[in-house]
């Protein structure tokens, strides 16, 4: 073989080992978006079954192994909507949208980055800056991304942004854009929910029938004509039905279930029921069957961590189901800190800071997720509390038998008093939220639980007299379900019976 036919032959071989390398990349690279898919895919399989400790381990495999796949984007974008959703971890949340917006700005997923920024901005605060810094992230996506279906989100939550931000009839308006633009949507069922809660809270309740049974008639089967469902059924049993509730004839737990020093009753996501007592919490499912109990050395109080953890209070110390304990500090001037000798009530509010009631020193204390001390939210001795989705507080106030309603900065919005028409509290003892704004209060002397409207008039007073079974005699604590159903623990029989 000549020197001219070897160099022929060298080019040869070279180009088809590029050639062959090139293949075997593009082999590799289809076979790892494959592997990418399905394990993306499996994430979301977990995500609809409600396991989400699995589902985030696949999609942080996607991102991580991944991060040129076609959908690395929907995973960082998936974990990114777990942060704010279910661990309300709110830096966590915005580092992902962060990373989502840097390096994938052009992808599909790059539009509901902007939503998701805009979520942290009002999940924040609600201060004009907030609001205005929320709006101004929803309005990029029709600008930058105007073919993409995110816009119909994007133009939700600009709604629900300024609902959240009290300017009400701004809210209506682009939820009926939404409607109008985008009238098959998932996004219009959603945009007329909200306008329904809008107009009960302007106690506008008859064009709040209209707009429920609408999502009922054009999205049967969804999650959204569920809820309309049960919306409707709150507002007519408050408006409508006279007398507003009866006794379901079902008791949560069986005849031989007896509670002693109960703490308090809570629905979570799940729809279980949770009872909690001087050993620990109780776990029922939807239809009142004892699932699980959760020991404790009686706790003071319990609440519920995301969608289904239990955390346990004892003393200032927080006890989460299978984490470590969270001492609560207080910081003092000039002295150590001090731990709440006894915390009576916690909830959480939307952006995952705590208020918890430190029944001693007589105020309500703001805590972050990680139990860290943050301010006193209010200077008030405290019963109970309760917070609607514009993270409202309601607040028993021990001292003079009334309710304070704060914002979510403890500014104090306004009072149910002692008194009023049609109605005197003799001992409040227990308050919760509908899901449409409604605020319950449970008298335990009065064995009633008094119903009030947005504008803080009482609707109804829900009694049920006598000594037969399901008769309200000595109500402790009680909790409002997602259908307006009222849970009540009774300390005569020592069980939660259902109200309808």
């Amino acid at each position: 073989m000549g020197t001219q036919q070897r160099t022929r032959f060298a080019l040869h071989v070279i180009g088809v080992g590029l050639l062959l390398a090139g293949a075997a990349g593009l082999l590799a690279a289809q076979g790892g978006d494959d592997l990418a898919r399905r394990t993306y895919d499996s994430g979301v399989t977990f995500v609809q079954n409600g396991r989400y400790a699995e589902a985030i381990k696949d999609f942080q495999s996607v991102v991580d192994s991944f991060p040129q796949s076609s959908v690395a984007d929907d995973a960082l974008l998936q974990i990114g909507l777990y942060q704010l959703e279910g661990a309300r971890d709110l830096a966590a949340a915005q580092a992902v949208a962060d990373r989502l917006l840097k390096e994938y700005p052009s992808s599909d997923s790059a539009p509901m980055g902007y939503v998701l920024n805009g979520r942290l901005a009002i999940a924040r605060g609600r201060a004009a800056r907030d609001v205005e810094t929320a709006l101004a992230s929803f309005e990029r996506v029709p600008r930058l991304f105007p073919s993409s279906p995110a816009v119909a989100a994007a133009r939700y939550y600009a709604g629900d942004t300024l609902r959240l931000a009290r300017r009400g009839d701004e809210s209506l308006a682009h939820f009926r854009r939404i409607e109008l633009d985008y009238p098959r949507s998932i996004w219009a069922a959603r945009a007329d929910l909200a306008s329904a809660i809008s107009l009960v809270l302007s106690e506008r309740v008859p064009q709040a029938f209209g707009t429920l049974q609408r999502i009922r008639q054009q999205f049967p089967g969804t999650r959204e004509a569920e809820s309309a469902l049960n919306y409707n059924t709150i507002l007519y049993r408050l408006y409508v039905r006279k007398p507003s509730y009866g006794f379901s004839g079902r008791f949560v737990g069986t005849a031989t279930d007896r509670f002693r020093d109960v703490t308090g009753v809570a629905i979570d996501e799940t729809g279980r029921v949770l009872l909690g007592h001087k050993q620990g919490v109780s776990i029922f499912d939807a239809k009142g069957t004892l699932v699980k109990a959760v020991p404790g050395v009686e706790p003071s109080a319990f609440f519920v961590e995301g969608r289904d953890r239990i955390v346990m209070v004892r003393a200032g110390t927080f006890i989460p189901e299978g984490l470590p304990p969270m001492v609560i500090n207080v910081p003092m001037p000039g002295r150590a800190a001090r731990q709440p000798e006894e915390i009576a009530a916690v909830i959480t509010l939307s952006g995952g800071d705590r208020l918890a009631v430190d029944r001693k020193a007589k105020t309500v204390l703001r805590l972050t997720p990680g139990g860290k001390f943050v301010s006193n939210f209010a200077n008030i001795d405290v019963e109970r509390l309760a917070r609607n989705d514009v993270d409202d507080v309601a607040m028993i106030d021990r001292q003079n038998k009334s309710i304070a309603i704060a914002d979510r900065d403890g500014k104090i919005l306004g009072r149910i008093p002692a008194k009023g028409t049609n109605y005197q509290l003799d001992d409040p003892s227990d308050v919760a939220f509908d899901a449409l704004g409604h605020l319950y209060v449970l008298d335990g002397n009065k064995a009633a639980i008094h119903v009030f409207g947005p504008n803080k008039r009482l609707i109804t007073s829900i009694t049920v007299p006598g000594r037969e079974p399901g008769a309200m005699q000595k109500p402790k604590a009680f909790a409002v379900d997602a259908a307006g159903r009222l849970f009540v623990f009774d300390q005569s029989s020592q069980r939660i019976q259902v109200y309808q």
